[in-house]
């Protein structure tokens, strides 16, 4: 988790046209199951232990940035910001629809552009 380690991040984006159809499904699925996870069960379950909406917002943002430490430390900080905003959207919507459309197209503009920047390299 040193310095560098979120340019492995590279190895995982499209090349080919079969891989950009495979980031687009599990952008997609992802955007789906991380709201349902974070957002729909963990923030539920932080708001009934906590008692606190704004505990409960934040702690999953917590841990939900803490799931991607992987891709290095500044973008686990930048995903924790996220990944509030995910939840505050959640908390004022009062439903996931709208940060399942968001996380998955975010997810899948992310992949896009890597690909065409790698492209270009």
């Amino acid at each position: 988790m040193g310095p560098g380690q979120e340019k492995s991040l590279g190895t995982l984006l499209p090349r080919t046209a079969a891989d950009v159809m495979a980031w687009i499904l599990a952008s997609a699925s992802g955007g789906f199951c991380e709201e349902l996870v974070f957002r729909g069960y963990l923030q539920r379950q932080l708001r009934a232990l906590s008692g606190s909406v704004s505990i409960a917002v934040l702690s999953q943002g917590i841990v939900f940035a803490l799931m991607h430490a992987y891709q290095g430390w500044l973008p686990v900080i930048q995903i924790g910001i996220i990944g509030v905003l995910f939840g505050t959207l959640a908390v004022w919507r009062k439903t996931l629809r709208p940060g399942m459309i968001a996380h998955g197209w975010f997810d899948i503009w992310a992949g896009w552009l890597g690909h065409v920047i790698a492209a270009r390299v």
